[in-house]
């Protein structure tokens, strides 16, 4: 099961059951990332930040051919997101943005788990952890 189809199902759920999770969902629909979101996000965090749409870039276009726009775009809906810190590199219009991200992967996969948890089981992910190792 992708995380858009858990996105889905658990916004179907919120609403047969009745149950207020609209925060759980929120979280679920934050952390939602495209293919594309998901490669810039991971060279965001290997790179040291602050970065540039341009280094972003350089590392995704021997793999996959994308314009430079849409690399940039990217950057702008991640921050829109939350998920990156986005600077005027400058103070001229035509400069640079630079992007931070805004936790670390291992900061993101632990939310996600914990709204994930929260809405299957409905308890903490630490109860969750020690009932499947018990």
């Amino acid at each position: 099961m992708n995380l858009c189809t858990l996105e889905r199902r658990t916004k179907l759920n919120d609403e047969s059951s009745g149950n207020n999770t609209q925060a759980i969902y929120q979280d679920l629909h934050t952390y939602s990332l495209g293919e594309l979101e998901a490669q810039v996000l991971d060279v965001v965090w290997n790179l040291e930040p602050p970065i540039t749409a341009s280094q972003v870039f350089k590392h995704i276009y021997p793999r996959r051919e994308l314009s430079y726009s849409a690399i940039t775009l990217t950057m702008a809906k991640l921050a829109k997101k939350g998920l990156l810190r986005q600077e005027k590199s400058g103070i001229r219009k035509t400069e640079a943005f630079l992007y931070t991200p805004v936790m670390t992967r291992e900061m993101m996969a632990r939310k996600l788990m914990e709204s994930i948890s929260q809405q299957v089981f409905r308890k903490p992910l630490r109860e969750v952890l020690r009932d499947m190792t018990e």
